[in-house]
């Protein structure tokens, strides 16, 4: 039976005086919901989603992945590239029409500047891993020259955002990441703090203008508000938590989207705090989550139960490397040969605000095996801040670090503690066999490394994965959203509303 929510008269102003009273044109503009706010909109020190899909209208890359499927390098800002036959240089010719949003003409210097920025990025410098240095042959060719060969190097460079020199070396540092000027589709308007950020398309760009003319990104931090907006028009679109996705699979109007990623939803806990240094507490913890009821209560059944940070569907995983199941007896002789008594408490366990619910399945399965925690619930920029700082005990949430399989080293890596190393955990093996990994060009070679990586990190149980979600996109059955590419990235050049 079809089914659709009603709002009351009074319930529905509300809301539209909530996200703003802007009409905007139909079949030019677009409003989007995002569940955060944004903190920066820097070339390449980003940390967050919304910032990268942002970013990812408003800059352009050398090359992208093609939504067919085949995800097969596609030119952008380069019209062709050559690789030499040693794997240690690409060269990339590029177009002679690319223009930034101020009206100047893109050459290959501006891609040296880009490059050598993702270089010295904490953020996303693995984007351009291998990378030893890079020249400007001419106005337009470039030449990245690599310490190894590296095949995974492509897919790094089709998530390296293209910026201006002139304007960097022009703008102060924060004009330059919170006023970006780009050569994408859509130039940066505004932003305005907790509410929203405003684009248009820009009608210099060298592939013709959007046809979407105005894009809105609506910041609406409620799941439940965000499928209420999505109802009534006032967003038309946004990803979307499980929770909703009933209530918005019964309305003819909204149109639901299913996109497999890699990313997962983990328990995290600060290795350089007791008694999480303690492997024993490590692996208890694992076998205390319920991994099955997880997804069923907070995510709808909407994904696939996996104790391995390394996603089924990712190279290197292996049926053989080890997962931990739902054993509490098994936890709590973990915890007694740990020394951990019954009723300890761990303190608190810091969540965003979209995880609360997380934190309190996650609560009752460490209180089931004697383990007390305090849910402790920041907003998102607050909660980063104190996650990357080292300053909590046990946290849950989200992470995604797509691309090739190399990029889980930021996770793991020494060097990344501060960034997405969020366990703080420092090993010189493991720092050692990424290394490898990087370097090493025969796939079944590889494939060994990834082995090692990932059966050790489930050894020393480094972190609780829990499960690999779906990425749930809602949108106006009258939007047209092609595929989606890279595990749930889009770009808005290619939608359309239906006439």
């Amino acid at each position: 039976m079809k089914m659709k929510k009603l709002l009351t008269a009074v319930s529905a102003l509300a809301l539209a005086a909530w996200l703003g009273s802007t009409v905007l044109a139909a079949g030019t503009d677009l409003v989007i919901g995002i569940d955060t706010d944004i903190d920066t909109l820097h070339l390449s020190d980003y940390s967050t989603t919304n910032e990268m899909r942002i970013l990812s209208q408003v800059y352009d890359t050398l090359m992208y992945y093609s939504p067919d499927g085949t995800q097969d390098p596609e030119p952008r800002i380069a019209e062709s590239y050559e690789i030499s036959d040693d794997g240690l240089d690409y060269t990339f010719h590029l177009r002679d029409d690319v223009t930034f949003h101020d009206g100047t003409l893109l050459t290959a210097d501006d891609v040296v500047f880009s490059l050598e920025t993702y270089l010295d990025s904490d953020y996303q410098g693995s984007n351009v891993a291998g990378l030893e240095s890079v020249e400007a042959v001419d106005d337009t060719t470039v030449v990245c020259h690599l310490s190894s060969a590296y095949s995974p190097f492509m897919q790094g460079v089709c998530s390296c955002h293209i910026g201006s020199r002139a304007y960097a070396e022009s703008a102060s540092e924060e004009d330059f990441a919170n006023n970006p000027v780009g050569t994408g589709p859509y130039r940066f308007v505004s932003h305005t703090i907790g509410s929203s950020v405003e684009l248009e398309a820009y009608d210099g760009y060298y592939r013709g203008e959007a046809s979407i003319k105005n894009v809105t990104f609506k910041v609406v931090p409620d799941a439940a508000t965000t499928a209420i907006a999505l109802q009534t028009g006032e967003i038309s679109f946004a990803d979307i938590d499980a929770s909703v996705l009933p209530q918005l699979q019964a309305n003819s109007s909204i149109a639901i989207y299913e996109v497999p990623t890699s990313g997962f939803t983990y328990v995290c806990m600060n290795l350089e705090k007791e008694p999480f240094n303690d492997v024993r507490v490590r692996q208890a913890i694992n076998y205390a989550l319920n991994r099955d009821n997880i997804v069923a209560v907070c995510y709808e059944g909407e994904a696939e139960v996996n104790s391995n940070i390394c996603a089924r569907t990712r190279f290197g995983y292996s049926d053989d490397q080890f997962q931990y199941t739902y054993d509490p007896d098994r936890a709590k002789e973990l915890l007694a040969e740990a020394g951990i008594e019954e009723g300890t408490d761990l303190g608190q366990i810091l969540v965003a605000e979209k995880y609360s619910n997380l934190a309190t399945v996650i609560q009752a399965d460490l209180a089931a095996v004697g383990l007390n925690v305090t849910i402790s619930v920041k907003e998102f920029n607050a909660y980063i801040g104190d996650l990357t700082s080292g300053n909590y005990d046990i946290t849950a949430l989200e992470m995604s670090l797509e691309g090739d399989t190399q990029q889980l080293e930021m996770a793991f890596v020494t060097d990344y503690i501060g960034t997405a190393n969020n366990a703080r955990y420092s090993d010189e093996e493991m720092d050692a066999l990424f290394a490898q990994a990087q370097i090493e060009t025969d796939t079944d070679a590889r494939a060994e490394i990834f082995d090692q990586i990932f059966s050790k990190a489930q050894d020393e149980a480094i972190y609780a994965v829990i499960c690999n979600p779906l990425t749930l996109f809602a949108a106006n059955a009258n939007l047209n959203a092609p595929e989606f590419v890279l595990e749930g990235q889009y770009y808005l050049y290619d939608f359309s509303w239906t006439e």
